[in-house]
């Protein structure tokens, strides 16, 4: 058996040209998404304050008068804060990696390329640490439902 060891470092590590279009192009939609990502923010942000300026509504149900205002509760100016927050921190990961990985790839520098990637691998660790974050609310949601009902 031959027990050679024919491991490269990764920064003696090279990439063909098939393989350099395809993280370029990958570059060029994370930059898009990062751009939509950070629209989508912006969007909502506006939204907020929109529906915060609309006068409030009353409505009479069966003798009773309810008054509705929009977006006047502590607990959507602390959701949209929080919305905006991921949103800022999702642009920035993905704009991070579309501009560090274009300028690696055009300029064949490692370092771009590295820290590219390392902003990539770290958008996908906010995004798991979220999607964690989000089963465990909707487990806790769906015992609370389950409790209630019985």
């Amino acid at each position: 058996m031959d027990t050679q060891h024919t491991e490269k470092s990764l920064f003696e590590f090279s990439f063909d040209e098939n393989v350099k279009q395809s993280l370029k192009g990958a570059a060029v939609w994370g930059g898009i998404a990062a751009l939509v990502s950070l629209g989508g923010t912006i969007l909502g942000v506006v939204n907020y304050f929109l529906e915060r300026s609309r006068p409030s509504r009353t409505f009479n149900y069966d003798g009773y008068e309810m008054r509705s205002s929009n977006a006047d509760t502590a607990g959507q100016l602390v959701t949209i804060v929080v919305t905006a927050i991921i949103g800022i921190l999702l642009f920035y990961f993905l704009n991070k990696f579309a501009k560090s990985t274009k300028t690696g790839i055009d300029t064949n520098s490692q370092q771009h390329l590295s820290e590219g990637l390392g902003s990539l691998s770290s958008y996908f660790k906010f995004v798991g640490a979220l999607l964690i974050i989000c089963i465990v609310l909707f487990f806790f949601a769906i015992m609370a439902g389950i409790g209630s009902r019985m």
